[in-house]
């Protein structure tokens, strides 16, 4: 084996070993993110009604579970397939955009900003719409 062979091979599995570092990093924080949310909905459980803000931080701790499950999958697929699943990536950039606009809409921040937001939207769809369209990937 040729020494360019073996700087190949130990670079695939410096990657490999950094993507695998990344989706433990994913799971660790998904783990506490998922506790963060038991214990917030557990002290939402009371006679009085929960304040705007814990309902915020709940919502806010809920989609950042979901980001970074869809992060993880999206290093566990690229892993196995040796490949970036684009869509994936499209995905979590579509429900960062979300994310946005929700507290956004609750902290009852900028208009402008939420057209912004809005317009970003549109144009990472019309983006999925071509990835899906004209680009045969998975």
């Amino acid at each position: 084996m040729s020494d360019k062979e073996k700087g190949k091979k130990y670079l695939e599995l410096l990657l490999i070993i950094g993507e695998g570092l990344v989706a433990v990093i994913i799971a660790i924080t998904v783990i506490i993110a998922s506790f963060q949310t038991f214990v917030m909905l557990g002290s939402m459980i009371k006679i009085s009604i929960p304040n705007k803000s814990e309902i915020l931080d709940l919502i806010d701790t809920a989609i950042l579970l979901l980001l970074a499950l869809d992060l993880l999958r999206t290093v566990i697929i690229g892993i196995m397939e040796k490949e970036i699943p684009i869509k994936n990536i499209i995905e979590a950039a579509m429900i960062v955009i979300v994310r946005e606009m929700i507290v956004n809409t609750l902290m009852n921040s900028s208009p402008i900003y939420l057209v912004y937001l809005s317009i970003s939207f549109v144009l990472i769809s019309i983006s999925m719409i071509f990835v899906s369209k004209y680009i045969n990937i998975k």
